[in-house]
């Protein structure tokens, strides 16, 4: 690994999560900032890193925003397009959004899973946009529906992969809800208000997550992948 020598990333952070490709470009979540040094947030604490690989075996990373950038809130209600800083706890999982979703087509995501929140971010007039969406729980994995196919979970505790079957919609958005690994979750959870993992769906504009009736085998869902019908 080759780190750029500006003074602003860290080895030790290099801690991942989620790689997404996108637009030709290798994105990975700096999941757990704070493991080593100060707790984040930190200014000089990247959320998303950069990586481009060279010649020699040799992959250069940078920092593509960090845990205290500024993001325009995107939540529908009196407080949408308000500028905010960030104050990320928990980067985690990441998904580049189909050109089909309803809303935020063509981003690039990043769950904060402890923070409640993800972020999207776009190029706009040749610099980088942050959109915030404020979620009503805690939130691992997203899977977005580009049509008919199937839906996969890893379901941590249950040391298990499941496949759910449905009637699956273009648009719809899964998640793996999380809400004892929210920031502001008990010590000892599951507890009251804060539910056992759950599949649920997520609506693009409030950021609430609805819980998703099922039937079968228990589910509590960590990760998410969905599989379109012919793959």
């Amino acid at each position: 690994m080759d780190v750029p020598n500006n003074g602003q990333v860290r080895a030790h952070q290099m801690a991942r999560h989620a790689i997404t490709v996108f637009e030709g470009r290798i994105f990975v979540s700096a999941s757990a900032p704070g493991t080593t040094g100060a707790p984040a947030p930190r200014p000089t604490y990247p959320a998303v890193y950069s990586v481009a690989l060279g010649a020699n075996h040799v992959a250069t990373v940078t920092p593509l925003f960090g845990d205290e950038a500024s993001g325009t809130v995107a939540n529908v209600g009196p407080g949408r397009g308000t500028k905010v800083k960030l104050a990320l706890t928990d980067p985690d999982s990441s998904f580049a959004v189909p050109w089909g979703a309803p809303r935020f087509a063509g981003d690039f995501e990043l769950t904060s899973q402890g923070d409640k929140q993800q972020i999207y971010a776009r190029m706009h007039d040749g610099a980088l946009r942050l959109l915030v969406l404020n979620l009503s729980r805690s939130v691992d994995d997203t899977a977005w529906i580009t049509g008919h196919g199937q839906l996969f979970a890893a379901d941590h505790d249950g040391d298990t992969i499941d496949r759910v079957n449905g009637d699956f919609r273009a648009g719809s958005i899964f998640v793996a809800a999380t809400p004892c690994d929210a920031g502001d979750a008990p010590p000892t959870c599951p507890a009251p208000g804060f539910p056992p993992n759950y599949l649920g769906t997520l609506g693009p504009w409030t950021g609430h997550v609805s819980k998703v009736t099922l039937a079968g085998p228990r589910l509590e869902p960590q990760g998410l992948m969905f599989l379109p019908a012919g793959h």
